[in-house]
């Protein structure tokens, strides 16, 4: 994924399934521990993660969480990959 430097208003939207049959959706989950890596640097888990459900009564599963940390590039580079 490609973000602006600096932008932090930024959604990945992610489905969430039960671990068991990879199938069922989950809903209501509150707890997330979520990893980023930026142009390649080391796996780095996020302090404060912001993730919210969309519906659980229209679209069970779906969140989105906030990209809101770690989103100023390099001086040098025009884009970088975000993980």
């Amino acid at each position: 994924m490609r973000i602006p430097s600096g932008k932090t208003d930024q959604n990945i939207y992610f489905e969430a399934v039960d671990s068991t049959d990879l199938i069922t959706k989950k809903t209501g989950l509150t707890s997330f521990t979520v990893y980023r890596s930026r142009n390649g640097g080391t796996m780095t888990a996020y302090t404060t993660p912001t993730i919210i459900e969309l519906s659980s009564a229209n679209a069970p599963g779906l969140y989105a969480l906030l990209v809101d940390e770690d989103t100023t590039i390099a001086s040098t580079s025009d884009a970088e990959e975000y993980a």
